[in-house]
């Protein structure tokens, strides 16, 4: 689960578990609070569930907490190989980095702070995650 999942249903729940009670605490007595807070806990509780199993179980989860590791860990261990277009090897990167795509072009920093940009509108470019540098070949 992301950080900014996490701190949504946190404050989700608390306005939910508060609104339930306060609407039962209107029949003026101590049950009503108590059945308000019971059903606010447990609307708090699918929701939670619901978001867990959104960030566990569907690609789109996985790739948005893989995306934050990403950012929060210094990028994710890769190698980007570049190609023209007759398929030969321009160039080749490997490192922890992360990747920002768009415009005809991928950016990034490697690990001596080089800021790379390849525009391949000529060509191939293809990033890997790789698991150790060593064996990237």
């Amino acid at each position: 689960m992301t950080y900014g999942a996490i701190i949504t249903c946190v404050i989700i729940s608390i306005i939910i578990i508060g609104l339930s009670a306060g609407i039962g605490f209107g029949s003026n007595d101590w049950i009503g609070l108590i059945v308000g807070a019971i059903i606010g806990i447990l609307i708090s509780a699918i929701m939670w569930i619901c978001v867990t199993w959104y960030y566990n179980s569907t690609e789109a989860g996985k790739r948005a907490r893989k995306s934050q590791d990403s950012n929060f860990n210094g990028g994710i261990t890769r190698r980007v190989r570049v190609y023209d277009m007759d398929g030969d090897i321009l160039e080749e990167y490997k490192g922890k980095f992360d990747v920002d795509y768009g415009n005809e072009r991928i950016l990034f920093d490697d690990e001596n702070n080089m800021r790379h940009v390849i525009y391949y509108k000529s060509g191939t470019v293809i990033v890997d995650e790789i698991e150790d540098l060593n064996d990237a070949d």
